[in-house]
C-alpha cells in the first residue's frame, strides 16, 4: 500500500503503499499514476536523491514525544532522513551487507546509499520501498525509531503517506514487530478512482475495517463491497485494489507480516 506515495506533513489532516499503500497506481477519473519522482528515476540511472519537496517533506510537529505502537515518530523532515539513514545501516548491517550489495539488491546507486545513511539524502518513498524489500522488511521499520519508552500519537501527528492522483492517505498509527510485524494505519479516501496495488511482501495479510463510508476492496478480480463496521482480510501479496464508493470513506487497514 505505501508504493505510489510520498510522505507529507499530517499538521492539517494531510494524507499518505507500499498506507500507503505496493506500486500502485490509480484508474478512473482522476486516477492515480506511477509516480516515482525525478529523484527516484535519477537514482535508478545511479544519480543522487533529489529535492525535499520529490521526497520526505515533513511530518507534524510535536510538543511531547509521539510515538506508533512504542517506536518514536520522527517530527521533521530533516528527523525522519536522520531516522531512515540510521535504521538502513542498522539492518544493513544486521544483514551482513555492505553498502555496494544492498545498493545493488534495492537498484540505487551506492552514492545514494551512502549519503542516505549519512542523514543527508532526500529520497523518494519508491526508493525507500525498495531498499525496505531488498532488506526483507516492512517499509515502517525504516520510517520509525526504536527507542524503548512510552509513546502517545497525538491526531495531528505521525508519519502519513498519500497517493498521487487519488484522494487515499493513509496515517501510521501502529508499527510492532516481533516474531512477526504489524503496521496499522488510519485511511480516508474519496471517490472518483480506483487505486491499484502491487504485492507486498509474500506472506502479507490485509485487514480493512470500515468505519465511515462504503469501501470496495480486495484482490483483483475478487473485491468486494464493505459498508461501517464491515471487515475483509485477503491476502496483500496479490494485486489488490481499493475505491471509495462514497465522499469521507474511512477506514483502518491492518498490514500483519507473517
Amino acid at each position: 500500500m505505501l508504493d505510489d506515495a510520498s510522505i507529507v506533513s499530517n499538521a492539517a489532516g494531510d494524507a499518505t503503499g507500499g498506507t500507503g499503500p505496493g506500486d500502485g497506481r490509480g484508474t478512473g477519473d482522476g486516477a492515480a499514476r506511477d509516480t516515482t519522482d525525478a529523484a527516484d528515476a535519477n537514482e535508478s540511472r545511479g544519480a543522487s536523491t533529489g529535492d525535499a519537496a520529490d521526497g520526505i517533506d515533513a511530518v507534524a510537529p510535536r510538543s511531547g514525544p509521539a510515538g506508533a505502537g512504542g517506536r518514536d515518530v520522527p517530527n521533521t523532515a530533516a528527523d525522519v532522513v536522520t531516522t531512515v539513514g540510521a535504521n538502513v545501516r542498522r539492518l544493513r548491517e544486521q544483514a551482513g551487507l555492505s553498502l555496494r550489495e544492498l545498493a545493488a539488491r534495492a537498484a540505487v546507486s551506492a552514492s545514494t546509499l551512502s549519503s542516505l545513511e549519512a542523514g543527508s539524502g532526500n529520497p523518494g518513498v519508491q526508493t525507500l520501498v525498495h531498499i525496505a524489500g531488498a532488506l526483507g522488511v516492512p517499509f515502517s521499520e525504516l520510517v520509525t525509531s526504536h527507542e524503548p519508552e512510552v509513546q502517545v500519537l497525538r491526531a495531528n501527528e505521525g508519519v502519513v503517506v498519500k497517493a498521487e492522483g487519488v484522494d487515499f492517505a493513509n496515517r501510521l498509527l501502529v508499527a510492532l514487530s516481533g516474531r512477526s510485524v504489524t503496521e496499522i494505519y488510519e485511511s480516508t479516501m474519496e471517490p472518483d478512482a480506483v487505486y491499484e496495488a502491487e504485492p507486498h511482501l509474500a506472506g502479507v495479510l490485509e485487514t480493512v475495517v470500515v468505519t465511515h463510508g462504503r469501501l470496495r476492496v480486495g484482490p483483483l478480480g475478487a473485491t468486494v463491497e464493505l459498508g461501517p463496521g464491515d471487515r475483509a482480510t485477503f491476502a496483500g501479496d496479490r494485486p489488490h485494489a481499493y475505491q471509495a464508493l462514497a465522499p469521507g470513506t474511512r477506514l483502518i487497514l491492518v498490514l500483519s507480516y507473517r
